[in-house]
């Protein structure tokens, strides 16, 4: 199903015992798309209902656990992140190849602003930070000693003197270490691999016990360009027609949307393009099928609102807002979308597409 619209006015992981399943963006043309509660195969615990809420801005979700076992149990819960994306000359990159992640350089694990409360109160979860060599080799107290959690949290490669350089201490350490590599007279290459984890444990009562978390969702980013021949193509792997369920009406919107910009920017500054921007929001739903039985009620609302880095003045605003889904979608707003189902169990992720000019 494919769901757009013109704006008219302007236009977790839950992990019970047994470990942490990581979630991962969804192909190479990808946002950090993280997820909501997941359970490792249980008879004690079942997902109630779920109201899941998507925007730019914010992913929100409730869920209400269901405990029929007569008894309290008492599990130890996760939300695992995929891996902290790289940074490249190209743009911060995941581990399946997307780059143009929409981030700033992290210095807090918490840079997801991960808020967590169960029933109606605050949670303070634990946080578990993991640095990894391609060896294997768990580097994450050595990397603390040399530079503090900011290194921790800092991977990939780096230019000088666009990109900072490393002090002579710093970078004498983490040649003892192995976890530097030089690529010329200056650049260098931080190789290891960050992941982070927020965990705690949770006593279910019996009956029900309803736990919410929200976040600022990691988008990524890619040009969308409407062709004359009716396809829609842009920048980044994948094909976002079939990755965004893009036809019929949605392309008109997307075309139409394009040459007025043509035809505004040629005014403004004599530039001949027509592309448009797209920002994609990845959530990983699948691994609800590791609940017991299906969701029994599933509410899905995604919305559009502005878009922007941390601290961005010049936020966007999208104009059209597309998206697969195996749900009866309905439009409840002018970029508000809902949907409802009883029993559900996911058939796919979902990605979702806000064009801006």
């Amino acid at each position: 199903m494919t769901i757009a619209v013109r704006w008219l006015s302007s236009l977790l992981g839950l992990v019970l015992l047994c470990g942490a399943t990581t979630a991962s963006a969804n192909d190479s043309a990808s946002e950090l798309a993280a997820g909501g509660i997941v359970l490792v195969k249980t008879e004690a615990i079942a997902m109630q209902r779920e109201d899941l809420h998507l925007s730019p801005a914010e992913v929100r979700v409730r869920y209400e656990m269901l405990n029929d076992t007569g008894r309290p149990v008492t599990l130890r819960v996760a939300f695992p992140l995929p891996e902290l994306p790289s940074q490249t000359p190209g743009g911060r990159i995941t581990s399946t190849g997307g780059h143009n992640i929409v981030m700033d350089q992290p210095t807090d694990p918490n840079f997801l602003r991960f808020r967590l409360r169960v029933d109606g109160r605050d949670v303070t979860p634990e946080t578990e930070v993991r640095a990894e060599l391609a060896d294997g080799r768990n580097i994450t107290a050595e990397l603390l000693k040399i530079g503090g959690m900011t290194l921790v949290l800092r991977t990939g490669l780096f230019f000088p003197p666009d990109d900072p350089e490393l002090e002579p201490a710093t970078r004498a350490a983490l040649e003892t270490l192995g976890a530097v590599e030089p690529l010329d007279a200056k650049g260098y290459r931080l190789p290891w691999t960050t992941r982070v984890t927020f965990h705690w444990m949770q006593t279910f009562a019996p009956g029900v016990t309803v736990i919410e978390h929200s976040y600022r969702p990691i988008l990524g980013f890619r040009f969308i360009v409407p062709e004359a021949n009716g396809k829609v193509t842009g920048s980044g792997n994948g094909d976002p027609q079939r990755d965004y369920c893009i036809s019929g009406a949605t392309e008109q919107s997307l075309r139409a949307m394009s040459q007025r910009v043509a035809v505004e920017r040629r005014r403004q500054s004599g530039v001949e393009d027509s592309y448009l921007q797209g920002f994609t929001l990845g959530y990983v739903l699948l691994t609800a099928r590791n609940w017991r039985g299906p969701i029994g009620s599933f509410h899905l609302v995604v919305e559009g609102g502005p878009v922007g880095l941390d601290g961005a003045t010049d936020l966007k605003k999208p104009e059209l807002v597309t998206f697969c889904s195996d749900l009866a979608v309905r439009q409840t707003g002018p970029l508000r979308f809902e949907a409802s189902a009883q029993d559900y169990v996911p058939k796919q992720d979902l990605r979702v597409l806000f064009v801006t000019e």
